[in-house]
């Protein structure tokens, strides 16, 4: 059988073609650390504890006026504060 062109790779094949390859050309050490992540369970670090939950609405409120999202300064968070109060999110 004749081998498949790498043109007529789908976007999906070329993904996986590449992270193999990239898997290839790492080290030893490298190779059981990778593997070594994927079988742990997710940070808990990210995971939020029952006592800790927060309308997502508040946070996205907290992260802009902290100046995580860029163009965004303190006189539209306080509107964007206001009307979420007015509709009743938070």
């Amino acid at each position: 059988m004749a081998k498949k062109r790498k043109c007529r790779y789908t976007p999906e094949e070329l993904a996986i073609h590449d992270e193999a390859v990239r898997l290839r050309k790492m080290t030893d050490a490298q190779l059981v650390q990778a593997f070594r992540e994927a079988a742990e369970p997710p940070c808990a670090a990210f995971e939020e504890s029952p006592t800790e939950k927060t309308n997502p609405v508040k946070k996205l409120i907290e992260g802009l006026s902290r100046g995580d999202c860029k163009g965004v300064k303190g006189a539209t968070v306080y509107k964007i504060e206001q009307y979420a109060a007015e509709v009743g999110l938070i």
